[in-house]
């Protein structure tokens, strides 16, 4: 059988898949076709977007044949080009997978397991804010996953929304619907409040020779 998925979609995904966890299901990009999701974590934060929809099970792709086709689309296929949101096609053998690229096929063999329900994860709605702890590299990871799903340009402004209710997942969103990221919470020494920050701050003797400025 065949399925696609857009080039940028799996990119993102890509960034967010495990590198040799020892649960072998991890280690690569869910394409979850009854669901119509494309999923990838790492146990610490996960991605999830729209995928293509087929009556056929999960189909879990390496991350070793993923990037092996990544590396082939390039030029005018790269990040934030004319075609860095092409259409990618996918062929599911038995337990072979080959994807077509512009520089002809790349296969490799799916990844046995059956991928974590994800839906436990993702909170159903958003809630008020509350002091939680973040691995900061997630957050900035999500924000590069978004970037390169809607295929923006490595140099380009953009902004995220986190949103957190104390000691639950973070999701960051881009405000568009299509993709979202979750990450889990962590302990940090990074306690207090913004109005520690901002009382620190205030507390501080003014510089000489600055101007003033109207809050």
């Amino acid at each position: 059988m065949q399925f696609t998925a857009n080039l940028s979609a799996i990119r993102a995904a890509r960034t967010h898949a495990a590198e040799k966890d020892i649960r072998s299901y991890l280690n690569g990009v869910c394409f979850d076709l009854r669901a119509g999701r494309i999923y990838a974590t790492d146990g610490h934060r996960l991605f999830v977007c729209d995928g293509y929809k087929a009556d056929h099970d999960a189909v879990i792709v390496s991350a070793g044949t993923i990037d092996a086709a990544l590396k082939q689309f390039t030029g005018e296929h790269g990040r934030g080009k004319r075609n860095g949101d092409a259409v990618v096609v996918m062929t599911l053998d038995g337990d072979t997978v080959t994807i077509d690229t512009p520089c002809g096929m790349v296969s490799g063999k799916v990844l046995d397991g059956k991928f974590p329900d994800v839906s436990r994860v993702v909170p159903r709605d958003a809630g008020d804010i509350k002091l939680s702890g973040f691995n900061a590299r997630y957050l900035a990871d999500a924000a590069e996953a978004l970037a390169i799903y809607r295929n923006i340009p490595a140099k380009r402004n953009f902004g995220v929304s986190i949103h957190s209710r104390g000691n639950e997942s973070a999701v960051i969103t881009d405000g568009r619907d299509g993709a979202l990221v979750i990450v889990m919470p962590m302990r940090t020494d990074a306690v207090g409040t913004p109005q520690n920050a901002l009382q620190w701050f205030h507390d501080t003797p003014e510089v000489s020779g600055m101007e003033s400025a109207a809050a």
